[in-house]
């Protein structure tokens, strides 16, 4: 989901042009650059399959809470800004999007908003939650939330004056410089802007165990397969914390990251296609014009979010973390993560986590791929039928 980093980072690479050509091409030449790299092209490529996910999530007889349906809509409105956010870096500062913090920031926090509302639509759907499950105020927040980046993006020079390296929210929270015994980098992320990262990436964890368990309530093990579809997804988001870990140094990063959001997508468009698919979904439902008559008679009763169609019980729901506790212990993790990310590497290794050698690559690959490994085994270990077939005597 957070492939546009991979793309704007390709900003970087542009030939340098005469002065007075670069002043008024600069940014036209930047993204025909990012045509043709790799990291721009693997998101670019994989935008169709999203649209396709979109589609298949949507179809009437899924009862897909309307707020995940929202909530995975809204992602394209943090795919759009983080395009002008991208010209506004390079233009103003001559930096890539990862490099200019409050920009950053303020753009990357609309992927928050957005799996607050996957995490909020799964859970009213799960305790039966008719009001939050379609909620209007939640969607007009969203747009608040918008307006709120939009106006912060469009005031932030002119009227603030920020800086090339201004920190997010004025980086609140941070410690001063003497209680860390290493300098960092300019380009460091802020503590606003870490908690903005580490809170997507926990929120997206929690919209995973509660698709699994939508799977359960809706008695159709095939929203399992949305959980293993959205994994990609997570891998990318752990990309991108270790590429601003190594102080956005090492750029084969944003090609895992590229490659996961390509594969990602499409992982999530199959799932839902399978979901789809399972509820009565065939290939006539794109024909605009046959049968579309009988199609509306027949499943008129099937377009509209229905609960009575779950199974709501105290045993599907009991074990739900309370909200105020999620709350807590979402934000709680979020700070912890932020802080002993930004101060941990400066104590531990900053040599280590401020170059680009060969160390620092094996450490990041390791950063990496431990997380989703750590998801692999947790789903595995949830899945009774791939529990069956690892404890079957070999044939």
């Amino acid at each position: 989901m957070e492939g546009l980093e991979a793309a704007h980072a390709s900003l970087s690479n542009v030939a340098a042009l005469p002065a007075g050509f670069h002043d008024s091409l600069s940014v036209v030449v930047a993204f025909a650059d990012q045509g043709q790299n790799i990291n721009g092209i693997l998101f670019q490529a994989s935008l169709p399959a999203y649209i396709l996910f979109l589609y298949f999530l949507s179809y009437r007889k899924n009862n897909t809470p309307p707020l995940v349906q929202f909530g995975f809509a809204f992602l394209l409105v943090f795919v759009i800004l983080t395009i002008p956010s991208g010209i506004l870096s390079k233009s103003s500062f001559g930096l890539i999007l990862a490099d200019c913090d409050w920009v950053h920031g303020a753009a990357e926090s609309l992927l928050t908003c957005t799996n607050i509302m996957l995490v909020l639509g799964f859970r009213a759907a799960l305790m039966g939650d008719t009001a939050m499950v379609d909620s209007f105020a939640v969607r007009v927040t969203s747009g608040l939330w918008l307006a709120v980046v939009v106006a912060t993006l469009a005031a932030g020079i002119p009227i603030f004056g920020a800086g090339a390296h201004t920190p997010f929210l004025s980086g609140f929270g941070a410690l001063p410089s003497g209680m860390v015994p290493a300098t960092e980098p300019v380009n460091a992320l802020s503590i606003p802007n870490w908690m903005v990262h580490f809170s997507t990436v926990f929120e997206f964890l929690i919209a995973m165990s509660l698709a699994w368990r939508y799977a359960e309530a809706s008695g159709n093990p095939k929203w399992k397969g949305l959980t293993w579809g959205m994994l990609p997804s997570h891998a990318s988001s752990v990309a991108a914390l270790t590429f601003h870990v190594f102080y956005n140094s090492i750029p084969w990063i944003l090609t895992v990251q590229a490659g996961c959001t390509f594969v990602g997508n499409a992982t999530l468009a199959i799932a839902t296609y399978r979901i789809a698919a399972s509820n009565g979904w065939t290939i006539s439902e794109l024909n605009p014009f046959g049968g579309a008559e009988t199609r509306d008679e027949e499943d008129s009763g099937d377009a509209a979010f229905d609960v009575t169609r779950l199974k709501t019980e105290s045993s599907t729901t009991s074990d739900l973390i309370p909200g105020p506790l999620l709350f807590a212990e979402v934000l709680l993790l979020t700070v912890a993560a932020s802080f002993l990310t930004k101060y941990g590497e400066l104590i531990l290794a900053p040599d280590l986590f401020q170059s680009a050698s060969s160390a620092s690559s094996i450490a990041a690959g390791l950063i990496v791929v431990t997380p989703p490994l750590l998801v692999v085994g947790t789903l595995i270990a949830q899945s009774k039928d791939i529990q069956a077939q690892l404890k079957a005597p070999a044939s």
